[in-house]
């Protein structure tokens, strides 16, 4: 029989170092944030090997006073708090105490400091946690750090480290994510005597910005400035246009630390929803401050993830934010429309076009037989034609000296291309729409909004389905009743681990209603609230609504496409179809002048 016995501290030391100590990046991370935390507004960081044998960080900052060199490489030993209560609203990057001690226990460290009031600078030198010396030393004012050797006394843990490539990569990109969330900081970063990556101190967080996303990022950014209570939430989000394969460029901040967070992603997630080609991934740099008692982030030993007092609040907050940001996007339509461009009419209905029967589904929305025509809207609202200026009119519009233009922001149609493009000029050039991609679009933000308009019809099923859900979910059931019916649900629990469905939302008859329950109720449990029903209910609109929209080849009229062009330009999210897919790319004439040599 084993017994249980007290590890040695070297020992112990190691295993605590796991937490916190990685890869080299994660040195790089811990000690470039001690440098933030100091002031520094310079930081160089010189690797070798990837940061396998020998790393450095060096700043201009505040230093470290002689007395406290040695503490400062003790476990829970820092400067950042002193009691219990000050982790209530931490304002520092670091505050564990952890980060040189656990270097200090897989590698050898040196650090040499020189505050600004002492007489001189001292280093000292720490090899498998014992002291080796504590020497004056000659620098000038600020800290360098030096890390050699890295896992030489855990040579299991040193085994799994990627290649040098990959460490180092890992370095930069660790270095970037500190660098975008602090641009009054100049950085720099060299591998075996070659510059890698250097950043001044920016003069605008644009600048910072662009440089580590790109200038491309810049020229398609939309920014995002809302503040609701004490919560504010700033910085730049990607056009749909303008994604990735992978959520790779994505930063963000709370109260100026990078958090990896899963209910910012699906804050981020659902303001994207309906506007961003499928798999694709947004490019954003997000800063939220709020109340630091309003956020807990001592949770994880890296500091990389935080927990909310109101994790609602802030989930909604964030994707209100965003959401309205990305529909006020300057290459949106909707944005420039005037008011002299906005007609109503009532809908008239040409016997002329006929683009089929309406979808079963849709008389799943609760529709009146007269109004289920509106599946259609090419038979009406869609494409009615503008109606024609009379002669005094006409003549009265030449001779209007105010207005320099009369051309609509998605200009007038000229012709049409291959049965698959609108051609339009408007004040800058030329306009090409997808005309089925732009159809798409109007017809299913119109379903969306009557949909919207009314109560959410619900089908009460013949004989009532017993799910198996487990004791858990069942408990959610039970608890959560009335928010399942808010979303169209009526379930009861009937038994330990089971439950009865016995209404569902009318739309989604034919789905598979025991994952969408089960959908909605991991939803409940982990954001508070749910909005599967909505998702599939919005896809099967989305569906309607490209199986209704023109098809590739269709002749259209001049009139059919001006209505077509006048209809985008009051239609939210008109910029995208209903895949993520651009529904219109301009070409300025200044770009044509300079494609054709004119004016050379």
């Amino acid at each position: 029989m084993s017994r249980i016995h007290r590890l040695d501290q070297v020992v112990a030391d190691q295993i605590a170092a796991g937490e916190v100590i990685e890869r080299p990046a994660s040195i790089v991370k811990e000690l470039v944030e001690n440098s933030l935390d100091a002031d520094a507004t310079l930081i160089d960081v010189t690797v070798e090997e990837g940061g396998v044998r020998k790393i450095v960080v060096s700043d201009n900052g505040n230093g470290i006073a002689k007395e406290d060199l040695p503490l400062a490489v003790e476990r829970h030993a820092t400067s950042k708090i002193r009691d219990a209560k000050d982790l209530e609203q931490v304002i520092t990057l670091g505050f564990r105490g952890e980060a040189l001690a656990s270097v200090a226990a897989v590698a050898k460290l040196e650090i040499c400091s020189y505050p600004q009031d002492a007489s001189n600078a001292w280093t000292l030198r720490i090899e498998g946690g014992k002291e080796v010396h504590f020497n004056p030393a000659g620098r000038a004012v600020g800290t360098t750090v030096e890390v050699s050797d890295l896992f030489y006394n855990t040579p299991a843990r040193r085994r799994f480290l990627k290649t040098t490539r990959t460490e180092l990569n890992r370095i930069t990109e660790i270095t970037r994510v500190l660098a975008l969330g602090n641009p009054l900081c100049g950085f720099s970063v060299r591998n075996n005597g070659r510059e890698l990556e250097r950043m001044g101190a920016a003069r605008t967080s644009d600048e910072r910005v662009g440089h580590v996303l790109g200038q491309d990022f810049n020229n398609e950014a939309i920014r995002v400035d809302m503040s609701r209570n004490e919560l504010r939430l700033w910085g730049w989000v990607g056009s749909p246009n303008f994604t990735r394969s992978n959520s790779g460029r994505q930063f963000f901040y709370v109260n100026g630390r990078s958090v990896q967070d899963h209910l910012i992603a699906h804050a981020v997630k659902q303001a994207y929803k309906d506007i961003m080609f499928h798999g694709r991934h947004p490019v954003f740099a997000l800063f939220l401050e709020l109340d630091p008692t309003d956020v807990d982030v001592n949770v994880h030993p890296t500091k990389s993830e935080v927990r909310y007092r109101n994790s609602r609040t802030v989930h909604d907050f964030i994707m209100s934010a965003i959401y309205h940001s990305l529909r006020s996007d300057p290459t949106d339509p909707k944005r420039h429309v005037e008011s002299e461009f906005v007609t109503t009419r009532d809908p008239v209905v040409h016997s002329s076009i006929n683009l089929g029967s309406v979808p079963p589904a849709q008389r799943s929305l609760g529709l009146s037989d007269s109004s289920q025509a509106r599946t259609q809207w090419w038979l009406s609202e869609a494409l009615q034609p503008e109606p024609q200026l009379s002669a005094e009119a006409s003549h009265q519009t030449e001779m209007d000296d105010v207005a320099e233009s009369v051309l609509p922001p998605l200009g007038t149609a000229i012709g049409q291309l291959k049965g698959a493009y609108i051609l339009a000029e408007n004040d800058d050039g030329l306009v090409v729409v997808d005309m089925h991609a732009a159809h798409e679009r109007v017809l299913y933000e119109e379903m969306k909004a009557h949909r919207g308009r009314n109560e959410l019809a619900r089908q009460r099923l013949l004989i009532p389905e017993t799910l198996d859900v487990g004791v858990q979910d069942a408990e959610l059931v039970e608890e959560l009743a009335d928010e399942l019916v808010n979303v169209g649900l009526v379930v009861e629990r009937s038994g330990p681990t089971t439950v009865k469905l016995r209404e569902i939302p009318a739309l989604l008859a034919t789905s598979d209603m025991q994952t969408l329950l089960r959908d909605v109720l991991d939803d409940l449990r982990e954001h508070g609230q749910s909005d599967a029903v909505t998702t599939r209910e919005h896809q099967i609109l989305a569906t309607m609504a490209c199986h209704n929209a023109i098809r590739f080849n269709r002749r259209l009229t001049l009139d059919e496409m001006n209505a077509l062009l006048r209809k985008m330009e009051v239609t939210e999210n008109a910029g995208q179809c209903n895949h993520g897919r651009p529904t219109f790319k301009t070409q300025s004439l200044k770009d044509l002048d300079r494609k054709f040599l004119r004016g050379q």
